[in-house]
């Protein structure tokens, strides 16, 4: 009978180690690579609703959340569902307009501004609550200079709104005093797409 000798049991040890840190990597990279707590919902598609509809979503950056959200936010007390909808509290359409959408919500407050070239202009932001050095804020985040991102609209055949949106909000404050608050270390994406919506005097 072969006894194993000693060397042997420790290369034998050793190679699990290898293989057994090697599947856990390749774990980490998989959940950083395709798990993402805020990922972004699915465009609404234009015409395909009974009636008003729209989604705004503001996406964190991955450093942005606990962990590098590579663990559910929900374990440190953070909500990663930055968003609201129609059928969310005090939803309302404020103004549609090829130039202009303003949406509103409780806590919400969305403004998107489309200048003459179809670039998106200054006054386009995003009011909305945050947990932020562990407490609740309302912040307010307004887009870079130049604007990085785009809105895309069109008229349906009943005169109602359809489009969508994905800008990049590089700048930050506390909506209360205006402070900015140096946060997050890359910019928010404001992300959302409607329809059927009624459309207002265009500005």
């Amino acid at each position: 009978m072969t006894r194993e000798r000693p060397t042997d049991r420790g290369r034998s040890r050793w190679s699990f180690a290898r293989t057994l840190l090697a599947c856990l990597a390749v774990a980490l990279v998989s959940t950083i690579v395709v798990y993402r707590p805020d990922r972004p919902a699915p465009a609404i598609r234009p015409g395909s609703s009974a009636g008003p509809a729209f989604t705004v979503q503001v996406i964190r950056p991955r450093m942005g959340l606990p962990m590098g959200g590579i663990v559910p936010p929900g374990w440190f007390g953070v909500d990663a569902a930055l968003r609201f909808d129609q059928g969310s509290a005090g939803a309302t359409v404020v103004a549609a307009a090829p130039d202009r959408l303003e949406l509103r919500a409780e806590g919400w407050s969305v403004t998107i501004v489309v200048a003459a070239d179809g670039t998106i202009a200054r006054g386009t932001e995003a009011v909305f609550p945050l947990i932020f050095e562990e407490r609740e804020r309302r912040v307010r985040c307004r887009i870079g200079d130049p604007a990085v991102g785009s809105f895309t609209v069109e008229t349906l055949a009943d005169g109602s709104l359809a489009g969508r949106f994905d800008l990049e909000l590089a700048r930050c404050e506390d909506a209360g005093t205006g402070k900015a608050l140096g946060w997050p270390p890359k910019p928010f994406v404001l992300h959302g797409s409607f329809d059927r919506v009624p459309a207002t005097e265009a500005h």
